[in-house]
């Protein structure tokens, strides 16, 4: 009796060892090969969501951007001077990353007034835009403030021009010729009359790891109020 309630011990002691070292060490690694999976999927996913995530951003931003852009340059509005035969032109400073103009922007106003608008590139690359009032003086003419009535950002992260690529502006005549922006790095003031329209080419890059692609999205504004029924591409 005893010696058969000593063998069922041992069988019981035998049933109960667990894993035997093969067992155990085919177990970790299948378990290492399931946690590899899901891990790399997990990476994956995030990396794509965070992808998909900055090219919304950037398609977004972008957008903003280039509306903001287009709406005051096609308001871009001679002035007209007092005791000067010629009004001042459209634009007041035209280079490849900063812009100043005039522009009518409240027409529907009971009292409209011309604005002064200047859209640059900071040095956190984010574009900016600065407006001056103006006040009227002797019935229809203007004088603009000296002190600035807003600064505001209207596109983060744009991206640097890179090779051969247009640059932010680019200006053109009534016959759609490029007007390169002089040497000396601004036009003179005949020059500026010669602009008829401004290509803009705003490229956003919002995904800091560049793994998702700029957005860019380009648009040649003409400027209605100047009198040129239609401005070559």
């Amino acid at each position: 009796m005893s010696r058969f309630f000593a063998r069922a011990m041992r069988r019981l002691r035998h049933e109960d060892a667990g894993f035997s070292l093969p067992e155990l060490m085919v177990t970790i690694f299948v378990m290492g090969v399931l946690s590899a999976v899901v891990v790399s999927f997990y990476v994956a996913m995030t990396g794509a969501f965070t992808e998909d995530r900055s090219a919304t951003d950037s398609t977004s931003t972008a957008s903003v951007g280039m509306n903001n852009l287009t709406r005051v340059i096609r308001a871009g509005t001679e002035i007209r001077v007092q005791g000067q035969t010629l009004n001042n032109p459209v634009f007041i400073e035209a280079k490849n990353e900063d812009l100043t103009l005039h522009a009518y922007l409240d027409t529907d106003s009971t009292d409209p007034r011309p604005i002064k608008v200047r859209f640059w590139i900071n040095a956190q690359r984010e574009l900016m835009e600065t407006r001056w009032d103006s006040t009227r003086v002797n019935g229809s003419y203007f004088v603009f403030d000296s002190t600035p009535e807003s600064t505001r950002v209207i596109a983060r992260t744009v991206a640097t021009r890179t090779g051969t690529d247009p640059w932010l502006f680019t200006y053109r005549a009534a016959d759609g010729t490029v007007q390169p922006v002089p040497t000396t790095g601004s036009f003179t003031t005949n020059q500026l009359r010669n602009i008829a329209s401004v290509q803009v080419r705003l490229t956003v890059q919002a995904d800091i790891t560049s793994r998702a692609a700029p957005v860019t999205l380009q648009s040649t504004v003409g400027i209605p109020n100047l009198g040129i029924s239609r401005v070559s591409p």
